[in-house]
């Protein structure tokens, strides 16, 4: 029953990577398109600080080094949804953008204690795009469209180990080695509008097939039993990918492949993409309080305060197939906190109200983007909402997630694009209940 859940949902994953519209953005028209997966609705809630934050309850893939934080023989299936509604503005004129997607499938595990083994699917780059202007040229006009889709898909086997595991610290190390498979096409049409649907098509596309690893790992340290710090690292090192461009231009009907002749093509010419260092460091501070007392019972809370900072130099990304790097330098920030008001829920079910079994989190986050208009670069700034809802049907580790943003792509030169959007995230961990723990010896009578 197990295997054939993971069939089936592995099998929907795949089934929509090249389905699904991933993104509505026209600066994802550059080299691959937006790098990183759409978030994790866990972290979402946490204005996405993804490094720090992980227990025996969470799949954390943005981290590598705490698969083993797990629960012994408790693993853990993670899939996640992710919707956006954007509203882009540009010289007064709006337009209203969507799309829903598949993020991830993934699954971990402990091995022998000290150990954590995880692998799953994810979007590596997206690319989404459909615009148009019109010039007019003598006694007629032309009409450009620029069309982008597609995107690189990241399937990845992720392994941790402790270092260092002595009274109240803890060291763990971790890695995700990945395979990078997928295409992203770019396309314009060149059209006079007095010849109706006749046009030229310059048609563009990237294959990528390449592997990938990244690196990471936290340091917990434990004070007078119910005050810890996490302090965590992950590292993207810069890496080569190889990648294949098609390129054709055509001239027919537009927008029918059909009725296009081929002027030229130019196809299977190997490259390599140059992508860029990531660097993410993060710092996390909880703090329990102990026995709390609420209807003559003792209550668990805790508070969790989470600080991620994340750099990429995209002025050192390179590709074969272009001589120029229009990218700029970013870095994030992120920060989240989170509310639990009994986080001994299982072992206190009978007590504790539903309300109290709840993970409250809110967050903030600041981005600056590789992109820039008008000499001033774009910034992505928003606040976020989350809620961690657990399954207590036979006391397993399930959990329903839930994070919304409220957030603004923009920058202040005149007749900058401009994105306001809200995303909702939607995530569903799936664990063993407590009496059908993996890989535990039974005794036989």
């Amino acid at each position: 029953m197990r295997i054939k859940l993971i069939i089936l949902l592995f099998t929907v994953f795949v089934s929509q990577l090249n389905a699904q519209t991933t993104t509505n953005s026209p600066y994802t028209s550059y080299g691959l398109g937006e790098r990183g997966s759409p978030e994790n609705a866990t972290f979402t809630g946490l204005g996405y600080a993804n490094i720090t934050y992980f227990d025996s309850t969470v799949l954390n893939y943005y981290n590598p080094a705490t698969y083993n934080t797990l629960g012994d023989g408790q693993p853990l299936f993670s899939i996640g949804l992710t919707s956006k509604l954007s509203l882009i503005e540009q010289n007064g004129v709006t337009e209203k953008k969507g799309n829903a997607i598949v993020n991830h499938f993934a699954m971990a595990f402990t091995v022998k204690k000290h150990f954590g083994l995880a692998f799953g699917l994810k979007p590596f780059t997206r690319k989404g795009f459909n615009l148009s202007e019109t010039i007019a040229v003598g006694t007629d006009s032309i009409k450009y469209t620029y069309l982008g889709k597609g995107g690189t898909n990241q399937a990845f086997i992720g392994l941790s180990s402790n270092i260092i595991k002595y009274r109240n610290t803890t060291l763990s190390v971790g890695s995700n080695l990945s395979y990078l498979f997928g295409a992203s096409t770019n396309e314009r049409w060149s059209q006079m509008i007095g010849s109706g649907d006749l046009g030229g098509v310059d048609w563009k596309a990237l294959r990528v097939s390449s592997f990938y690893y990244d690196l990471g790992l936290y340091l917990r340290q434990t004070f007078k039993q119910n005050h810890h710090i996490i302090l965590a690292a992950t590292l993207d090192p810069s890496q080569k990918i190889n990648v294949k461009q098609d390129n054709y231009l055509f001239y027919g009907v537009v927008g029918d492949p059909e009725q296009y002749d081929t002027l030229s093509a130019s196809t299977d010419q190997s490259g390599r993409i140059n992508l860029p260092a990531t660097y993410n460091v993060g710092l996390n501070y909880n703090f329990w309080f102990e026995d709390e007392t609420k209807k003559n019972a003792a209550r668990n809370s805790e508070i969790g305060i989470h600080f991620n900072y994340s750099s990429t130099d995209w002025t050192k990304f390179s590709t074969s197939f272009e001589t120029t790097n229009i990218l700029l330098a970013t870095n994030k920030i992120s920060v989240g906190i989170q509310y639990i008001p009994e986080r001994k829920f299982m072992e206190k079910s009978a007590n504790a109200s539903f309300l109290e079994t709840v993970r409250y989190r809110a967050g903030f986050y600041h981005y600056t983007l590789p992109y820039s208009f008008g000499g001033q670069q774009l910034s992505d700034i928003g606040a976020t909402l989350g809620f961690g809802i657990p399954i207590l049907a036979q006391q397993s580790l399930s959990c329903v997630n839930i994070g919304f943003s409220v957030g603004n792509r923009s920058t202040t030169a005149i007749g900058s694009l401009n994105e306001k959007y809200i995303g909702i995230n939607f995530g569903i961990i799936l664990a063993p209940s407590n009496f059908d723990r993996w890989f535990r010896k039974r005794k036989l009578d």
